[in-house]
């Protein structure tokens, strides 16, 4: 694994990137909200270490999505941002067309990026996708007022531009917490242990500058349309669970996609920490399949 930086419009972007020989072949992987690309650390080294043949190897390259991890940034934020920032990205490493996926808000990054970017994308792997219109519980009810969001960072913004905000974010190494993590679900019999580390808006904040987490998720609330224009391959994995969204209003909206597998997982929400195992060989074959046909 590489450690890269590139600047689009003054912000440095960070990305770390697994090679995967000469094949061609990029898989891009989008984190989630007040998240990092050490989300994809294992399940990187994991692809990597399993590759049998040239046709096999895939370059994994994971961002640190503008305003997030050591992409660094408090100015305005969209969806749109980080979508042109890929795509300068996937030029910097000579790339014309990837897979992109991701979890969570980086899922429907990686679903609108296909619709915006048809000719960059292979295919489209969305794991715990967050259609608006399927959230639950918190999130379902902060949806209608979801656009007071990047008013709420306008001031926010206004502070920071003045030299005034945090200097030194602590790093959060995802891998090292789903270890943990794991370790502690594994002996208390629960999801206690993960409700404690997760989706927690006063420990993401910990790692995270305030305005880019208001927009960003103002961005996970964001409606995607035209779903059923993605005209790439494409896999979707559900969590059974269902915690932060409904995997069978999910599904049904998935399924206006065209080539679109579907796959349920047991899991509460975040199916890279508790069935990374169950995840990467899903993600596997469908990589396998989409290289057996392109």
């Amino acid at each position: 694994m590489k450690k890269h930086r590139f600047n689009r419009h003054g912000c440095n972007l960070f990305y770390r990137r697994w090679s995967g020989g000469e094949s061609g072949q990029v898989l891009v992987m989008f984190h989630g909200l007040a998240s990092n690309s050490t989300r994809w650390t294992e399940f990187a080294e994991s692809m990597t270490e399993e590759s049998s043949g040239p046709d096999d190897n895939w370059q994994i390259i994971c961002p640190d999505l503008r305003g997030h991890g050591h992409s660094r940034f408090r100015g305005r934020l969209r969806a749109e941002d980080w979508m042109a920032d890929l795509a300068s990205l996937l030029d910097q490493v000579g790339c014309q067309r990837a897979v992109v996926g991701g979890h969570c808000l980086g899922a429907n990054l990686a679903l609108r990026f296909g619709l915006e970017y048809p000719d960059r994308v292979r295919g489209v792997v969305m794991v715990e996708p967050m259609l608006p219109q399927a959230l639950g519980g918190t999130l379902a009810k902060l949806r209608p007022v979801g656009w007071l969001l990047p008013l709420l960072a306008l001031p926010v913004r206004a502070i920071n531009s003045l030299g005034i905000y945090r200097r030194n974010l602590p790093e959060l190494d995802l891998a090292e917490l789903d270890r943990k993590t794991r370790a502690s679900m594994a002996r208390h019999g629960s999801h206690k242990a993960m409700l404690k580390r997760y989706a927690s808006p006063r420990k993401e904040l910990a790692h995270m500058a305030v305005a880019p987490y208001l927009q960003s998720l103002h961005q996970v609330l964001r409606r995607i349309d035209g779903i059923e224009n993605l005209g790439c391959p494409s896999l979707a994995l559900l969590s059974e669970g269902g915690l932060l969204a409904d995997p069978e209003r999910s599904r049904e909206l998935l399924q206006a996609i065209p080539e679109i597998r579907i796959r349920q997982i047991a899991a509460l929400h975040w199916i890279p920490t508790e069935e990374p195992e169950a995840m990467t060989r899903e993600i596997r074959d469908f990589l396998d399949d989409l290289s057996a046909v392109c």
